[in-house]
């Protein structure tokens, strides 16, 4: 029979990742992020502007005032997440794993072992298209949804991080 160990591994022998070594995302995807945006405001706008005219009676001042005032709001609280958030995001490839965070408000990273992943996908939207950028989408066993998506790479990156985890994840099946 097999000796079994499950040693005790303390806080300050963990694996140190610095944020530093994460790959940042390409910085035209900045772009797309304030082109969604720019589409979510004329959205709404066009709805604000469509209940008005829809509706039968002119409504008071203030009530248009203050919904001009939320959709501003909503759209510069926005724009600030974006343009400070925007440095927090990044991947980054290690020996046997790949990682992504996100977040200034609410900060999450995901890492994936390659062991773990069942196949990998390029994507690539419409504006990502115009702007030359793909995505990396990681799917591990149990979903059908992807388990990590690194947006805003550059469409070579992208191409090679597929071939590159598609072979890492060869060697497990």
């Amino acid at each position: 029979m097999e000796n079994f160990s499950n040693s005790i591994v303390t806080p300050e022998n963990l694996p140190d990742i610095k944020p530093e070594t994460f790959n940042l995302l390409d910085i035209k995807y900045r772009a797309i992020l304030f082109i969604r945006i720019a589409i979510f405001m004329l959205f709404v706008t066009g709805a604000f502007i469509l209940f008005l005219i829809l509706f039968d009676e002119k409504p008071a001042v203030g009530f248009i005032i203050s919904a001009i005032s939320a959709i501003l709001i909503i759209v510069v609280f926005t724009i600030v997440i974006t343009i400070f958030g925007f440095p927090k995001k990044g991947y980054l490839v290690r020996e046997k794993d790949i990682s992504f965070q996100k977040g200034l408000i609410v900060f999450k990273s995901t890492s994936v072992p390659f062991n773990r992943i069942q196949h990998v996908e390029v994507n690539q939207g419409i504006l990502a298209k115009i702007f030359n950028l793909s995505s990396v989408k990681i799917y591990t066993a149990g979903g059908n949804a992807s388990d990590l998506s690194i947006p805003g790479l550059p469409v070579k990156v992208a191409q090679n991080l597929k071939v590159f985890l598609s072979e890492k994840i060869s060697k497990y099946e």
